[in-house]
């Protein structure tokens, strides 16, 4: 079991990694790929120790994450990066200000 002051932080940093993505693709950085698959390698492993605090917000980060990973590789996609990147961030924070009021 976490503490829920240490997910709530937890998953401030997490948007901080999810927003990483979009400067990634603007410079076109060649390890966007890794760190990718670094968050959803992290997403994926959070929810066997945060079970009491998952929910849909989970499921739809990992997918779009997965999502990410396939379309960074194309060129020209800025608007639906930054759109999932932002959509993102704010499912995430809608599941902090959620936990906020438990």
């Amino acid at each position: 079991m976490i503490a829920k002051l240490d997910y709530l932080n937890y998953m401030h940093s997490l948007k901080g990694s999810i927003f990483k993505i979009l400067p990634l693709y603007e410079e076109g950085v060649s390890t966007l790929p890794d760190h990718i698959n670094s968050v959803i390698f992290e997403v994926h492993n959070v929810k066997e120790i945060t079970s009491e605090y998952d929910g849909a917000w989970i499921v739809q980060t990992h997918a779009i994450l997965n999502g990410l990973l396939k379309e960074c590789i194309k060129a020209d996609n800025k608007p639906f990066i930054k759109s999932k990147v932002f959509g993102t961030i704010d499912t995430i924070e809608k599941q902090i200000k959620k936990l906020e009021q438990e």
